[in-house]
C-alpha cells in the first residue's frame, strides 16, 4: 500500500523490516513478495542494481517453489525494468520467459502482448508495436478488464501519435528516419557512376 500511495522510503523500510523478522522456514511466501515489493520499490526509485538483485531473489524463491504465476510477474517486472534502461537484449529475454509461464491464461497472455508491444515502442518499431497493443486490447475487452483495457489504450495512443506525427529533435533532424526512410519507394535499380 505503501508503494502505491507513492511512500517509496516508507515502503522500503516497512519491506526489509518484514524480510528481517520472518523466519526462515515456512514464510517463503512472504518472503519472496518482500523480495519482489523491494524490487518494485527500487525500481520506482531508479537505483536499477538494486532492483535487479531484489528480483534475482525473488525469482529464485518463486522457481524453488514452482510458483507459475509468481515467476511470470517478475519476468513482467524485469522486462519493463532493462527497456526502461535501454538494455533490450535483456528485456526481450525476460518477455520470452514470462511468455513461457503464461499457462494459456487469457489474462497473462494480454498482459504479456502489451509487455510486447510497450518493448517495439520503446526500440521505435511502431507498426509491430501497435499491432499487438490492438490484440492485447482485444483480449483485455473479452475479460472485462477495464483498467488494463484503458492503460492498453494509452499505448495505443502514445504509439498513434508517434506514427502521425514524427517528432523533430535538435540534434539529429527527424526521430524515427528509419521508419519514414522505409516509407519511401526506391527505385529497382541504382545506377552510380565511377
Amino acid at each position: 500500500m505503501l508503494h502505491a500511495d507513492e511512500q517509496l522510503d516508507n515502503a522500503e523500510e516497512a519491506a526489509s523490516r518484514a524480510i528481517d523478522l520472518l523466519p526462515e522456514e515456512g514464510e517463503q511466501l512472504r518472503v519472496y513478495q518482500c523480495h519482489r515489493i523491494l524490487g518494485e520499490i527500487y525500481h520506482s526509485k531508479g537505483d536499477t542494481e538494486k532492483a535487479i538483485r531484489h528480483f534475482e531473489v525473488a525469482l529464485g524463491n518463486a522457481s524453488s517453489f514452482n510458483m507459475e504465476d509468481q515467476l511470470f510477474w517478475i519476468h513482467c517486472s524485469l522486462s519493463k525494468l532493462f527497456s526502461g534502461t535501454g538494455r533490450f537484449d535483456d528485456a526481450h529475454l525476460h518477455i520470452e520467459r514470462a511468455k513461457s509461464h503464461t499457462t494459456n491464461d487469457p489474462y497473462y497472455l494480454g498482459h504479456v502482448m502489451e509487455l510486447q508491444a510497450d518493448f517495439w515502442y520503446g526500440q521505435r518499431i511502431f507498426e509491430r508495436a501497435g499491432s499487438e497493443a490492438s490484440h492485447a486490447a482485444d483480449v483485455y475487452e473479452k475479460l472485462g478488464a477495464a483498467q488494463d483495457l484503458g492503460e492498453c489504450r494509452k499505448l495505443l495512443q502514445r504509439i498513434d501519435e508517434q506514427m502521425n506525427n514524427p517528432v523533430v529533435s535538435d540534434e539529429s533532424g527527424v526521430d524515427g528516419a528509419g521508419e519514414l526512410l522505409e516509407m519511401l519507394p526506391l527505385p529497382a535499380c541504382i545506377n552510380v557512376p565511377f
